[in-house]
């Protein structure tokens, strides 16, 4: 998978190695200074990445990249945000920010194979939905130790979820119209939402409670993209069903 992801121009090194030279130092102030002014930071390091990430892209092809592409690379800003601002050591937080630099990269890299291969997915694809379940751990597990009421941390995890939910759908299928997934998307991310709700009156930590939520949205996820491939059946349904309880079950035996 690497020599593959590898293999792409080298003219994309430079603004990449740049981008990600500036990701990390706007994350290492994220996680150091208070409230308005890290939401500040957090939205100028947004604009800045989405903004490279699209000089990247288009100088490697002809065509400006699907707005969709731009959600990963902006839900790992948020999501490294909310989880390293939980991290008390300092040493925590420079394993959290080299684990920020590699995922980023990582993440341009398959990006930009994805869209440039027209005809090979298979690699870029596994990239990008594995890193994605770690964004949405992240920030799934930061939400929830926060304790916030769920008048504040529902919709936030709702809006999240939706947008995750809409990149993975279409790395499943990049044809898929955005109107046929989005009402897929906004159900699965009011599932997880409800979810959230309930989970609340749990005595669970944030590590707990973000993996159980995370369970609930990779069954969700699996069953959904069979159905809108056309592919659901009952054996999906019970796979994913027995895969996903059984997680649940252990999550909550933990937590007790």
């Amino acid at each position: 998978m690497l020599l593959r992801l590898i293999a792409l121009p080298r003219r994309s090194l430079a603004p990449l190695a740049i981008l990600v030279v500036i990701a990390l130092v706007g994350m290492a102030l994220v996680a150091r200074v208070p409230g308005w002014l890290a939401v500040l930071l957090i939205l100028v390091l947004m604009v800045v990445v989405s903004a490279g990430f699209d000089l990247i892209l288009q100088g490697a092809g002809r065509d400006r990249p699907a707005w969709d592409q731009f959600i990963l690379p902006n839900l790992l800003i948020v999501g490294t945000a909310l989880f390293l601002r939980l991290v008390a050591s300092g040493g925590g937080i420079a394993i959290g920010l080299a684990l920020f630099g590699v995922l980023l990269v990582l993440v341009v890299w398959a990006e930009q194979h994805y869209w440039l291969d027209a005809t090979d997915h298979r690699w870029s694809t596994l990239a990008l939905i594995v890193i994605s379940y770690v964004v949405v751990f992240a920030f799934y597990a930061a939400i929830y130790q926060l304790k916030v009421r769920t008048l504040f941390n529902a919709p936030a995890i709702v809006i999240f979820t939706f947008l995750m939910a809409v990149r993975l759908f279409r790395l499943t299928d990049d044809l898929l119209p955005y109107l046929r997934l989005a009402p897929h998307a906004a159900f699965a991310a009011l599932v997880v939402g409800e979810v959230t709700w309930a989970l609340n009156y749990w005595p669970l930590n944030g590590l707990l409670g973000g993996a159980f939520l995370l369970t609930v949205l990779y069954f969700l996820g699996q069953v959904l993209v069979k159905h809108l491939a056309g592919r659901l059946a009952p054996r999906t349904l019970v796979e994913h069903g027995a895969i996903s309880l059984f997680a649940a079950a252990l999550i909550l035996w933990r937590g007790l």
